[in-house]
């Protein structure tokens, strides 16, 4: 497990409902959900949300996301370039990812309980998530 992973396995085990956001920096279709998703994150009713910045030779996508009003979000970076579609797989706490944006939620001290894999979400899609990740079984 990189440091990164390690990080968020620390947050997403916590008690309480964790969003994980895998993006990339030069991702339109990532970039298109900021405004009225991200900048508003704390609408969505987790109890924390951590974006994952991918495919982007290591650097931080901090700048991008304050350009687009995105603010107090937590990032975490996996190094690495941005490989070839066919090649763009990575796996990140044990959920396979190959497209951004990507939005895990996790409940239960670190079950993933909804997983968005190909594409832009909704404020309401992920309000939704969150709320069903907080009832009880």
């Amino acid at each position: 497990m990189t440091d990164a992973e390690s990080t968020l396995r620390d947050t997403v085990s916590a008690d309480g409902v964790h969003v994980v956001h895998v993006w990339a920096p030069w991702c339109d279709n990532a970039r298109h959900e900021h405004t009225p998703v991200w900048s508003r994150w704390r609408a969505l009713g987790a109890d924390s949300v951590t974006f994952v910045t991918v495919w982007s030779d290591g650097a931080s996508g901090a700048d991008v996301l304050a350009e687009d009003g995105v603010e107090g979000i937590a990032e975490v970076v996996i190094p690495g370039p941005k490989p070839e579609k066919p090649d763009r797989r990575l796996t990140l706490l044990g959920v396979p990812v190959s497209w951004t944006p990507t939005t895990l939620v996790f409940n239960r001290n670190g079950l993933l309980a909804t997983a968005f894999g190909y594409g832009e979400v909704t404020a309401e899609q992920v309000a939704g998530a969150v709320a069903d990740a907080r009832r009880e079984w």
